[in-house]
């Protein structure tokens, strides 16, 4: 089970969540709307464990209390966060990125596996040729930041218990966007949790069914 109890986030002195309550069984999506500002992306970087925000209450995933622990340890644990603005970071190759994820989340595959697998998915995800030698997201556009961001996430699908979805399909076209539906359905499949926030109308109408909408950082 993963369940949030009464959340409360602050950035600062300015409060943006208050008193969240989310149950969840497992293999569950839940569509979390709102308008712009009602604390949609804040809900799911405070479950990530950003560490600007001060958060009160309970985050607990399979009886683990994830309020204890630091981001990269939550990671660890299996949660997973597909940024609305995937980050660059200047002077680190993607691919050394890549490897050290690989050894932080102890993967069983060899290194000559992970360069294998890595540069599948970076051309399944249409990325360009030579994507594995550039600086993380360098000059990249904001889809192909995206792509990007799929491609780390489906490299940790199977260890991933917790998928949060910050707009994953902004910026990308159609075909990536099924591709965005098949990884939320292998998590699905897998017995895992996804949060999902976006505004294209098809995926809101596909994920309907399970909905939390918040209003100035209330549920409504």
């Amino acid at each position: 089970m993963f369940k949030v109890s009464n959340l409360s986030a602050s950035i600062g002195d300015k409060s943006i969540l208050e008193d969240i309550n989310i149950e969840m069984a497992k293999g569950e999506v839940l569509l979390v709307t709102g308008h712009n500002g009602s604390g949609k992306s804040t809900l799911l970087h405070t479950i990530m464990g950003r560490a600007d925000i001060s958060a009160q209450g309970k985050i607990n995933l399979h009886n683990l209390e994830l309020t204890e622990l630091e981001c990269h340890d939550r990671a660890q644990q299996g949660v997973f966060m597909f940024h609305q603005t995937p980050p660059t970071i200047d002077g680190v190759n993607t691919m050394t990125l890549f490897k050290e994820i690989h050894k932080a989340q102890k993967l069983t595959s060899s290194t000559g596996e992970l360069i294998k697998e890595a540069k599948y998915l970076f051309a399944w995800a249409s990325l360009p040729a030579g994507w594995e030698k550039r600086a993380f997201n360098q000059g990249a556009s904001g889809g192909e930041r995206k792509k990007n961001e799929l491609a780390q996430a489906v490299l940790l699908k199977g260890n991933t218990t917790l998928l949060l979805l910050d707009e994953p399909d902004s910026g990308l076209e159609q075909s990536s966007r099924q591709k965005i539906i098949d990884l939320i359905n292998d998590t699905v499949v897998n017995q895992g949790y996804v949060l999902l926030v976006t505004h294209d109308k098809e995926l809101q109408e596909r994920y309907s069914n399970n909905k939390l909408e918040l209003s100035n950082g209330r549920r409504v």
